[in-house]
């Protein structure tokens, strides 16, 4: 027997299977709704991980919906502050390959390249949800293709850099290339929430 909370609405249920809670969760979504957070037994945890779980050892769960427009106009703040703390890091990496601490550079140098790739995700998915006025949509057309196409040449950049083994060029991608481009996605992200 489950507790389950669905936008503060509760009920019991009783699934047989995973597959068949998944099933009822999505018969439970308003349309177009997503699922935005999903708490099994108080801990949140991504919708992918629900299969982990059997239904016995699942007392309660909470689950919140939203639509995905609704999510990305709320992840622009965030998604910008996220962009400024990667180019610290960044910056901080470029200190590290200035001053020959390749090594050090080269370690948070990996965390970066991961955060960039969840980066990329977040704006592809912001960019594709955003429920803007043709206008808005229009004028940030151009300045949106370019930051992709000049962060997508950063990034391949940074990884013909990482192979060459380069701190020079390293140090010159981490503290400037990469965060322009970064920069410049910052700027399309304050445009839309002015």
């Amino acid at each position: 027997m489950i507790q389950l909370q669905i936008n503060k609405v509760s009920e019991t249920i009783r699934p047989s299977s995973i597959g068949e809670l998944r099933g009822y969760l999505q018969r439970a979504l308003q349309p177009g709704h997503v699922i935005s957070v999903l708490r099994v037994n108080g801990l949140e945890i991504a919708e992918e991980r629900l299969g982990e779980f059997e239904p016995d050892a699942i007392q309660t769960l909470e689950v919140q919906t939203a639509l995905p427009a609704d999510l990305a106009w709320e992840s622009l703040t965030e998604t910008q502050e996220w962009i400024e703390r990667i180019c610290a890091v960044l910056d901080s990496i470029a200190q590290d390959y200035r001053l020959g601490r390749e090594h050090e550079g080269a370690s948070r140098l990996v965390s970066v390249v991961d955060a960039l790739q969840v980066l990329v995700g977040l704006l592809q998915g912001i960019h594709a949800s955003l429920d803007l006025d043709q206008g808005t949509r229009g004028r940030i057309a151009v300045p949106w293709q370019d930051a992709e196409s000049e962060l997508k040449l950063s990034v391949e950049g940074l990884v013909q850099d990482l192979e060459q083994g380069d701190p020079e060029r390293l140090a010159d991608r981490t503290g400037y290339a990469l965060p322009r481009s970064l920069g410049r996605f910052r700027d399309v992200l304050a445009e839309i929430s002015a």
